[in-house]
């Protein structure tokens, strides 16, 4: 699977310390290395979204957008459990999906 990172993602991954960053490297190389959003571990598609799924990784979670006709995940936020839930970040995520 091809990986596309958006500039909030990367910002927010140079950011990231320890054990944090090594499961991010980690969790970048398994989906670089699967066929499938199903053969992911700890991922599951977001309610009311098309093509967004989240991905765990300790008290953080990655949102990334997989557009099933290229073949590309593109990782779209990194963000702590308690700002997931956010309404901007929600708003922000559903107009990305659609372009």
């Amino acid at each position: 699977m091809n990986i596309e990172y958006s500039k909030q993602f990367v910002k927010t991954a140079y950011k990231l310390t320890g054990k944090y960053k090594i499961s991010l490297q980690r969790i970048i190389v398994e989906v670089m290395q699967a066929k499938d959003v199903a053969d992911l571990t700890n991922c599951t598609k977001m309610v009311g979204f098309q093509n967004s799924y989240r991905l765990k990784m300790g008290d953080y979670r990655l949102i990334f957008i997989f557009k099933v006709v290229d073949g590309i995940a593109i990782f779209e936020l990194l963000l702590s459990r308690g700002e997931i839930n956010r309404k901007e970040h929600e708003l922000n995520l559903r107009k990305k999906e659609k372009d």
